[in-house]
């Protein structure tokens, strides 16, 4: 399977699993208020690109993808994960990971 890329910021990237990566980016769909970019995020999913540049939409919709991640991710994906997924904390360590960045 193949992995995603999530560009943070210029230079600093965050890679997961592809399904993590879809996971991700899914939540920020579900999640963003604005319809254009839940759109836009919807199709890297459903076109399996595996990339998001979080600076795609322009520097409003970046910084409330920021705010999102910083401040739901990891306890969203706490929530909804099940609890007998393999390596359950890894996963939640790399999606901190991405939150540090972030």
């Amino acid at each position: 399977m193949m992995a995603g890329v999530i560009a943070v910021s210029p230079g600093v990237r965050w890679s997961a699993a592809g399904w993590l990566f879809d996971w991700t980016v899914g939540f920020l769909a579900d999640r963003v208020a604005d319809p254009e970019v839940a759109a836009g995020l919807r199709e890297i999913v459903s076109e399996n690109l595996g990339w998001l540049s979080l600076d795609d939409f322009g520097p409003e919709a970046e910084r409330k993808l920021r705010i999102l991640l910083q401040h739901e991710l990891v306890s969203t994906a706490n929530e909804q994960l099940p609890d007998q997924l393999p390596n359950r904390s890894e996963v939640l360590d790399l999606l901190g990971d991405l939150v540090a960045r972030a």
